[in-house]
């Protein structure tokens, strides 16, 4: 019983990813992603970065939708090269590359 309350905080977590990569993509297709490369995409950016990181990208691809309206992958990953985070710069960049291969 003790491990079982031990453990329940970090179910508790775990389960909070996946709906958070579902809004995630869910963003990136309204912006203009396939699916599965949004699907590909969201599932590497919740496991790498942290919420604030995630907001950050989102205030950036919001401010381009605004704009240019829909938006390429290749010009919100030029966009996301010029942000001051290079945690966030390699992240989506290899995604991006990754998830445009294989998706």
């Amino acid at each position: 019983m003790r491990t079982m309350l031990f453990l329940a905080p970090f179910v508790l977590i775990a389960g909070c990813a996946k709906p958070l990569e579902g809004r995630v993509a869910e963003q990136l297709v309204a912006g203009g992603l396939s699916e599965p490369v949004a699907r590909c995409m969201a599932q590497r950016w919740t496991d790498r970065l942290s919420v604030l990181q995630l907001r950050r990208i989102a205030a950036t691809a919001d401010a381009m939708k605004n704009a240019e309206g829909r938006i390429t992958l290749a010009r919100f990953v030029t966009a996301i090269q010029q942000m001051d985070d290079p945690e966030i710069k390699v992240v989506v960049t290899r995604s991006a590359a990754i998830c445009a291969l294989t998706a």
